[in-house]
């Protein structure tokens, strides 16, 4: 699943839609088998470019290629931005071709594509449908009855409350923070529950035998908190992240 990112007044947020853009597939070359699905519904915003929006995978064993893209319509722009193919038929091989998109106005449009061999001739032919939509899943997220925002806070806890514009659904809240030893500590939370908020910052730490030393650590403990969410056009699961930071021990 792909992910697409916007930022909304805070260290990072993103939203991740269905992992990375992608929804779920129906895959349009039976013979294509790779980890990431093609895309056959996505959600983006408007005015904003997306270079690896929609993924293809393509056929193993004989050079493919993305042609004849259209969108009907000239508010959404559809481009080939990138593919990788080969004769190759192992199991490492994954061939596939990106479609990058750029949306001049909201709507809801469709992008038609052929897979063709290396002398054009029509393999398949695959559609994704594309929400183009800007309003904010997210409404309000509160950490100790204030809106999120950039700056580190001095707060150990506080209560942690997430509010869902009409639409969206809140499924689930997943907070990261790290141990003394620098290392990830997940939990899912309730919303309207107390978050405690991590002492620790990131810490990687490598010695070498030549007595050379690496280290890599920060001045801020991030709390990271994934909101995730049924998105109202598409039906799929996204994700949104937030951090939370305060000095760290």
């Amino acid at each position: 699943m792909k992910i697409f990112k916007r930022t909304v007044s805070l260290f990072l947020a993103f939203c991740l839609c269905a992992g990375m853009l992608l929804l779920q597939p129906q895959s349009t070359v039976s013979a294509a088998t790779t980890d990431t699905p093609t895309t056959t519904v996505l959600r983006m915003y408007s005015k904003s470019t997306y270079n690896s929006a929609i993924h293809v995978n393509l056929p193993k064993g004989k050079i493919c290629y993305v042609k004849n893209i259209k969108t009907g319509n000239n508010n959404l722009i559809a481009k080939n931005t990138r593919y990788s193919t080969s004769t190759s038929s192992d199991d490492y091989a994954s061939p596939y071709a990106s479609i990058g998109l750029y949306a001049k106005k909201t709507g809801k449009y469709k992008v038609t594509y052929d897979i063709c061999d290396k002398a054009g001739k029509k393999l398949s032919s695959g559609k994704v449908t594309v929400y183009v939509k800007d309003d904010l899943p997210v409404k309000s997220i509160k950490f100790d009855g204030k809106e999120l925002t950039s700056a580190l806070t001095t707060k150990k806890s506080g209560k942690l409350s997430v509010s869902m514009n009409s639409g969206y659904k809140l499924k689930k809240i997943t907070v990261t923070t790290y141990n003394k030893s620098g290392k990830e500590v997940v939990k899912t939370i309730k919303n309207n529950s107390t978050l405690k908020l991590g002492e620790y910052a990131y810490l990687s730490d490598n010695s070498y035998n030549d007595g050379s030393r690496y280290l890599n650590t920060s001045l801020a403990a991030r709390t990271r908190i994934t909101i995730t969410y049924t998105d109202k056009y598409t039906k799929q699961d996204c994700e949104y992240l937030y951090t939370l930071s305060r000095l760290a021990k």
